[in-house]
């Protein structure tokens, strides 16, 4: 037996072998390269980049290389890439479809459930409602009553699905108007989310929302932080039951087990896959800003 004060009787496992560091790819070195210039100003929303032959000429790398990275940051949503004689890589601005497809991977890999989603959507929104309710204006106000009355309007007419995207349209109306950027960005990311859900389930079909939405402005308009809050956490726990109860009715059973999220999203999720971007904006008229080549490494 080895002993503890003879270290070469010890039995020893094989040491590890350590690989060899890879140095980044080109294309991962262009992508660097562009996240630098972002943040350092030297890019900025609605600039475009130089054509892809000379923007490989710049960087020192194959017009593949090239591709892959630009493909990258479209996906990471840093980039738009418009197709046509005015088209090209134009630095997007802040694209929140970008992670809410990344989340919605998570949904098909098992990772995000509907009460996961809900209880963030409600701590999340219960910070929307009372910054909304020191900042909001008239047009804030104003801009949340249309809302209301556009969902009746399709309600009435029969149109429940067009009146689901109005519901969840009103999350990003609030958001706006808690003045800040980072919390919209938030509200659509997870209301985008909550569309995959209902895109499969189907679409509530009572006026419920609508009283409960016009109950939420009055105490919003009345500066209420603490009542309006409790009115739209109560809404949102009410929306998650009559999505339950929906996927029950289409044998979903897996819904209401949060221990198997992979099966609950497996079964009510269906992504969107490759949302219509536009392709009608006009080109930025900024000057083309000069990308410098991908530092070579120090050995």
């Amino acid at each position: 037996m080895a002993s503890l004060h003879n270290p070469v009787e010890l039995q020893r496992r094989p040491a590890a072998v350590f690989k060899p560091v890879r140095e980044k790819r080109a294309f991962e070195e262009v992508a660097d390269r562009v996240r630098e210039m972002l943040e350092n100003g030297e890019l900025q929303v609605g600039d475009r980049l130089p054509p892809e032959r000379e923007l490989s000429k710049q960087l020192g790398v194959s017009r593949a290389a090239l591709r892959e990275a630009l493909r990258t940051l479209e996906n990471g949503g840093l980039l738009e890439l418009r197709p046509g004689k005015l088209g090209g890589a134009f630095v997007a601005d802040a694209r929140p479809l970008a992670i809410s497809e990344n989340m919605s991977d998570l949904l098909r890999q098992g990772g995000i459930s509907l009460a996961h989603l809900t209880e963030a959507r409600a701590w999340i929104e219960e910070v929307v409602v009372r910054v909304a309710c020191e900042r909001a204006e008239e047009a804030d106000f104003a801009a949340l009553e249309e809302n209301v009355r556009l969902a009746e309007k399709l309600f009435s007419e029969g149109q429940m699905m067009e009146k689901l995207h109005i519901n969840i349209e009103f999350h990003n109306v609030l958001a706006a108007a808690s003045k800040n950027p980072v919390l919209v960005m938030m509200t659509q990311t997870l209301g985008n989310v909550m569309r995959s859900f209902a895109r499969r389930l189907g679409a509530e079909t009572t006026r419920s929302v609508v009283r409960s939405r016009t109950r939420f402005i009055e105490l919003l308009r009345a500066r209420n932080a603490d009542a309006a809050v409790k009115e739209m956490h109560e809404h949102l726990r009410s929306i998650q039951k009559v999505y339950m109860q929906f996927a029950r009715a289409q044998g979903i059973y897996q819904l209401a087990v949060p221990a198997a999220p992979s099966l609950v999203a497996k079964s009510i999720l269906e992504v969107n896959e490759g949302e219509a971007r536009s392709t009608t904006a006009p080109a930025a008229k900024t000057p083309a800003k000069k990308l410098a080549a991908p530092r070579k490494r120090v050995a």
